[in-house]
């Protein structure tokens, strides 16, 4: 059993699928921009919802990343402020606000399946995080498990 988690966690293998996609989709719409680009009146509400999205992103992104920086370090479990709702904050801020944000600003349809594949790579290869967890926190962290979501929160549980 591996006893040291990387700092990236999974987001290597995140970012290497995401951006494989973002590069197919970007071929495709330089090829086809007719076909791919969204060329209408919804134009600058998706930019809008796009930059609404982003900036939401970041602050999120923002908050976990500085609580992650200092208790990382530590080896202790993280199981307060953002994580009390959610086991992956760093990655929900990713998959849920800037991905998504980012791919409304694209203004191509296509981009707009990118939150999937990133969402279907998260939970591919998320056991891998997890079970380095259930083998280092033991017991602490499969009671963590049970009442917090992975990325978004379990509302039944907020309280």
């Amino acid at each position: 059993m591996i006893m040291k988690q990387s700092l990236l966690g999974i987001g290597g293998k995140l970012i290497l699928y995401t951006t494989l996609y973002t590069g197919f989709a970007t071929a495709l719409t330089v090829l086809y921009p007719n076909f791919f680009f969204i060329r209408d009146e919804l134009v600058l509400g998706l930019c809008a919802l796009g930059y609404i999205f982003l900036v939401l992103g970041i602050i999120l992104l923002m908050v976990v990343g500085r609580q992650f920086m200092r208790e990382f370090k530590e080896g202790i479990l993280m199981n307060k402020g953002v994580y009390r709702y959610s086991r992956n904050p760093m990655y929900a801020a990713w998959a849920l606000f800037i991905i998504p944000g980012l791919s409304l600003l694209s203004i191509s349809w296509i981009f707009f399946f990118t939150p999937f594949v990133f969402y279907l790579v998260f939970k591919i290869h998320i056991r891998e995080e997890e079970e380095f967890l259930e083998g280092y926190f033991g017991e602490a962290y499969l009671e963590y498990k049970e009442k917090t979501g992975q990325l978004c929160p379990k509302f039944s549980n907020l309280t």
